[in-house]
């Protein structure tokens, strides 16, 4: 019983002098978290604006360069701004494109704004799958 009661003790003890880790808000594993959960709505809102200008809907790659993320928490809900740059093929980009999106306290992802900032020209051998000119 001793033995129980010290070994009991000491892993108090221990669980005592561990520090909780707060993460901020701009913390990168928060921030890989979120971007995380919303892939499939941020490729929803890319394959939607992309069905109308090309024959294949591109992709987007949430950790390369390319997406960023800025995330501003609210205590009834979370804003998120991503900016990503969607492509096509071996990673031949198509545009730039900003969504804002807000995640509220039961999880429910609204989608805000989606704003195609500019496009970029695929090389020759792809400009068949462009829909208009």
């Amino acid at each position: 019983m001793k033995r129980f009661i010290g070994s009991l003790l000491t892993v108090i003890i221990f669980l005592m002098t561990i520090q909780p880790v707060c993460a901020k808000p701009n913390d990168e594993p928060l921030k890989r978290l979120v971007l995380t959960l919303l892939a499939p709505k941020i490729q929803e809102q890319i394959n939607h604006y992309y069905k109308n200008k090309l024959t294949v809907s591109p992709t987007f790659t949430p950790f390369l360069d390319g997406t960023d993320v800025d995330v501003k928490y609210h205590s009834s809900h979370i804003d998120v701004q991503v900016k990503t740059i969607p492509y096509v093929g071996p990673h031949l980009d198509v545009g730039l494109d900003l969504m804002r999106f807000s995640i509220d306290n039961s999880g429910l992802i609204l989608v805000l704004e989606y704003k195609h900032i500019r496009d970029y020209d695929l090389p020759p051998n792809w400009q068949e799958i462009i829909k208009t000119r």
